[in-house]
């Protein structure tokens, strides 16, 4: 975790008041060297660490029996992962699954930097393919932007689960 990927999510994490008694899902939330988790420290959070392994900072495993009791998530945040995921429409749609209508994702990638590939290397991301991979899972995207900050100049996207539509 770079410093200012941390700095982006606090941001969002701000402005969005989900420090306030909010469940709160962290994709890729592995801690190699920084956490997102320092940003939820009210007990009145529900943060979850989620991963595609067990270790420090992941409370459960993405696609295991616990995950598939999620629902009503009311924001999901992923930062410094989507570059190491194969299957990112696959991803995006168990997301969609566990996130409340009206809910929130923010993704934090890079769109520059040095690659790094554990556990694999997917690539940078420009503005327009975050963009589309997210629109195309279903999602309303609110913003995506890049931040110059280098190496990384990272992009991030906030979107939210459209409400659902009464017949």
């Amino acid at each position: 975790m770079h410093q200012s990927s941390m700095d982006i999510m606090r941001k969002f994490v701000e402005e969005n008041k989900l420090s306030e008694g909010k469940i709160v899902l962290d994709i890729g939330s592995y801690d190699y060297n920084g956490s997102y988790r320092t940003l939820f420290s009210n007990p009145k959070n529900r943060y979850i660490g989620v991963d595609i392994v067990p270790g420090p900072g992941v409370d459960l495993i993405i696609d295991s029996h616990a995950w598939e009791l999620l629902k009503d998530v009311d924001a999901v945040i992923s930062g410094q992962t989507f570059e190491h995921v194969e299957n990112i429409p696959y991803l995006l749609m168990r997301i969609y699954e566990v996130l409340r209508p009206g809910g929130l994702l923010c993704i934090i990638s890079p769109s520059a930097g040095p690659k790094h590939d554990y556990p694999i290397w997917r690539g940078h991301f420009t503005k327009k393919e975050m963009t589309d991979f997210v629109k195309t899972a279903g999602f309303t995207v609110d913003s995506c932007v890049i931040d110059k900050t280098p190496p990384f100049c990272d992009v991030c996207c906030i979107a939210h689960k459209p409400e659902e539509t009464k017949a």
